[in-house]
């Protein structure tokens, strides 16, 4: 048998994010150290009479960075000490402008180096940045506020309205960056559970296939003691074991179907058929949820040619989120019907729901769009819904009865897949 890892365990993005930002301020601080020490050439030409006390400044500052790069690997959360070391630069250059001239300062500006250092080095969340962008300002202007000329006014709102542009493209740059990081862990995670099902897949088919020879032993053996001269309540007990034996059965061939690989290859199957097999699969997790079945197959139903992989993965995928929609509710019923219309052949999956919003009927085929909240990725809709596309056919979403409605259509003998509203 094949080995295979069942599953690729991917971090929640708060902790992955978390973890970046640590690495991401252990750069920046051993990357400022350096910076601010280089400065105090500047110091000696701008303010000579105050250079060693600035160098003295720089020298606590830049150990005081190293330090802080030490320590981040330690804690659980980054942010504060970001906090600490935007105080530790901020204060450093905050020095340097009281000494050559406050307001008019050739280093007011250089705070604009900690705001874009901020966002281009730093991941953050918007929030996150909002907060930490304010922090510079406010260290860089508050102090030049008291005891401000009026001549110094104009320059020094000049020289703000510079740091407020910065930090808002800063603030506006890092949350666009957190949806992305977001969007991409998502599709990282789904990635990641695809695998996970090919991995399984391979193991199952595997144990489909080791299990069904001594399966099929132990039912001849069932069905020949039957053939004996038994007691009442012994025959009942075979015949009790024979049903178990042939509900195994059952699910190890949707296994072994589930698990074929077949590189793309189509061939014609009966979608009574397929739609058995995929609600075998979920069948389990049906009866812990409440939920029963109900199935209206039409007799007049055509092959279609499909990848039944695929198709599988579409059908098992509808039938776990129509499960999801009724969880938690009493008397659940999932409504499965096959049918025919206009030569194209629909696979319709109901439930009891509290059904999707008109407005979103069509929204949540697209990409990292749930209405699960956190708990959905929003790809599994739109990878059902491009396996469809990709077969010839369409998938869509209705209101149902109660709930919601999916409808599968795929196309038989060049048939149109696309039925009429009123089907």
């Amino acid at each position: 048998m094949n080995e295979a890892r069942l599953s690729v365990a991917l971090p929640e993005y708060e902790t992955e994010l978390a973890s970046n930002q640590r690495a991401a301020l252990r750069t920046a601080a051993l990357l400022a150290a350096p910076i601010l020490l280089a400065f105090t050439l500047l110091d000696s030409a701008t303010t000579p009479d105050y250079w060693l006390l600035l160098l003295g400044i720089r020298l606590v500052a830049a150990s005081a960075l190293v330090v802080i790069a030490r320590l981040v690997l330690r804690v659980q959360s980054a942010v504060p000490l970001v906090a600490v070391a935007l105080v530790v630069i901020c204060g450093t250059i905050e020095a340097g402008i009281l000494t050559t001239g406050g307001a008019r300062s050739p280093y007011l500006t250089s705070s604009i180096a900690v705001l874009a250092g901020l966002g281009i080095l730093i991941p953050l969340t918007a929030r996150q940045s909002v907060v930490l962008q304010l922090q510079v300002v406010c260290i860089t202007v508050v102090p030049l506020l008291f005891g401000l000329q009026h001549e110094d006014r104009m320059p020094l709102f000049i020289s703000v309205s510079y740091l407020v542009a910065v930090g808002v493209v800063a603030a506006v740059g890092a949350g666009v960056q957190d949806k992305l990081r977001r969007r991409e862990h998502r599709a990282r995670i789904e990635v990641a559970r695809q695998i996970g099902l090919v991995n399984l897949g391979t193991l199952a088919g595997g144990l489909a296939h080791e299990l069904s020879t001594p399966l099929t032993w132990v039912a001849v053996e069932l069905e020949s003691l039957e053939l004996d001269p038994l007691a009442a309540s012994v025959r009942d007990k075979v015949l009790a074991a024979r049903a178990g034996t042939s509900r195994m059965r059952e699910v190890l061939f949707a296994m072994r179907q589930g698990a074929r690989m077949a590189g793309g290859e189509q061939r014609e199957v009966m979608l009574p058929h397929e739609v058995d097999l995929a609600l075998t699969l979920v069948a389990q997790r049906m009866r812990a949820c409440g939920v029963t079945a109900q199935r209206e197959y039409a007799p007049d139903v055509p092959l279609v040619s499909c990848q039944p992989t695929l198709l599988g993965q579409v059908l098992v995928n509808l039938m776990i989120n129509a499960l999801d929609a009724m969880a938690g509710q009493p008397d659940g019923k999932l409504t499965l019907r096959v049918r025919r219309v206009n030569g194209a052949a629909l696979v319709e999956v109901e439930d009891t729901g509290p059904g999707i919003p008109e407005g979103l009927r069509n929204r949540i085929f697209e990409p990292f769009f749930s209405t699960k909240g956190e708990k959905g990725n929003g790809l599994g809709l739109w990878i059902s819904s491009e396996i469809v596309r990709g077969h010839g056919g369409e998938l869509s979403a209705h209101a149902g009865a109660r709930g919601a409605l999916f409808r599968l259509a795929l196309p038989t003998d060049g048939a149109d897949p696309h039925p009429s509203p009123s089907a």
